[in-house]
């Protein structure tokens, strides 16, 4: 295989290897970890590979799954212990491996950890922290409008690639540009608004670079720094993360992070514990149990998720209770199963990047996984939307 470029490094053959070598490819920061990593004990659970699972396509054996599915990791916590790391073959457990918009929750937490800080207000407007994109579609958006994906302007997230996401990705430094290209806060600051505000659920990957933008300027550091300093060094993580970079410095709060298995699960943890005394146990509850299922219903993914919600950057299944996702394109999750204590962490190559049938059965696959581990019925274990 030749070696990808930036005009290829999302496409076939190349995701493996390119997924684990974002920084070879585009200019990253580094998101730094401290002295003090969170020791995570060694809790193996018996036959979690053999465990069956109802997916969209009949009953799956979970090793077959993981293998067939382009998946590259996968790590269980329960609790405070691992109760499984899986690796693909010539995949390594320290190697970053790009998180896509996983990368949106991970920004959430930073955003609540800075409410704890008494630095940002979510039921603020976004020029209250960015004057700068007065004139544009966020110039009467709200903090709250962009954790839920509320906001409203003009752009269409289609993965064909279209003409939106290219010239987004071209502006954060993905995609080849010219060297005159605009830089993504130039592109943030070109949307146009598009009907009101915090009316339904609008999956657009801007918003949430958005976002990052209002906790760079709320905090007064550096994404990565802000992300070192409230989360990376608090949950303690054990490795340093990478995020993306425009040409100007300028991070891709909605898709960029590059992350080990374990320290996302770390960052699991924070969620299953209720913040763990980093982000603000409010937070956590609100995004968790919070939300307007109506706006979902009549919004983007709603055939994708029936009868569930998005809250502050966190997809709400509702089915079991107290459950949440972080879900990325090309196949890339953290599950959190509050009420079990169970996090589970998958890292894929997916060929396509984006799939519902994909998605929903990672979903049940992570179900599965978190109702095995709290040793309920099999026939309850199974259940399927």
């Amino acid at each position: 295989m030749d070696r990808p470029t930036l005009a290829n490094w999302m496409q076939p053959p190349h995701t493996r290897w390119s997924f684990r070598h974002v920084r070879e490819l585009i200019p990253t920061a580094r998101i730094r970890h401290g002295q003090h990593p969170r020791a995570l004990g060694y809790q193996p659970a018996d036959n979690l590979l053999e465990l069956s699972f109802d997916s969209s396509t009949g009953t799956r054996v979970m090793g077959e799954y993981l293998a067939a599915t382009e998946t590259d990791a996968l790590v269980v916590i329960k609790g405070d212990g691992v109760a499984l790391e899986w690796l693909a073959p010539g995949i390594r457990n320290d190697e970053p491996h790009l998180m896509f918009s996983v990368t949106k929750s991970i920004t959430s937490l930073l955003c609540g950890a800075l409410v704890g800080a008494g630095k940002i207000d979510v039921d603020a407007p976004v020029i209250t922290y960015v004057p700068d994109v007065a004139d544009s579609g966020f110039g009467d958006a709200t903090v709250r409008h962009l954790l839920d994906m509320e906001a409203s302007y003009t752009f269409v997230e289609d993965y064909s690639p279209g003409p939106d996401i290219v010239l987004y990705r071209n502006s954060a430094g993905w995609y080849p540009a010219p060297p005159d290209h605009m830089g993504l806060h130039e592109f943030l600051a070109s949307r146009q608004k598009e009907g009101e505000h915090g009316q339904r659920f609008r999956y657009m990957s801007p918003t949430t670079d958005m976002l990052g933008w209002v906790c760079e300027a709320a905090s007064g550091l550096p994404y990565a720094l802000a992300v070192s300093q409230y989360l990376w060094v608090p949950m303690g993580a054990e490795a340093d993360a990478d995020m993306t970079l425009d040409r100007f410095g300028v991070p891709r709060a909605a898709g960029g992070l590059s992350a080990t298995p374990r320290d996302l699960a770390r960052l699991g943890m924070i969620v299953a514990e209720g913040g763990a005394g980093i982000v603000p146990a409010d937070f956590i509850e609100d995004f968790t149990t919070g939300g307007d299922p109506a706006h979902w219903a009549i919004g983007d993914y709603a055939d994708w998720l029936p009868g569930g919600c998005y809250r502050s950057c966190w997809y709400q299944p509702r089915i079991d209770p107290g459950c949440v996702m972080a879900v990325g394109i090309h196949g890339q999750m953290i599950y959190v199963d509050r009420p079990r204590g169970v996090v589970v962490v998958k890292q894929s190559s997916w060929s396509i990047p984006d799939d519902n049938a994909l998605h929903s059965d990672a979903e049940l696959a992570c179900r599965a996984i978190a109702r095995a581990l709290t040793a309920e019925e099999p026939d309850k274990l199974l259940a399927v939307r």
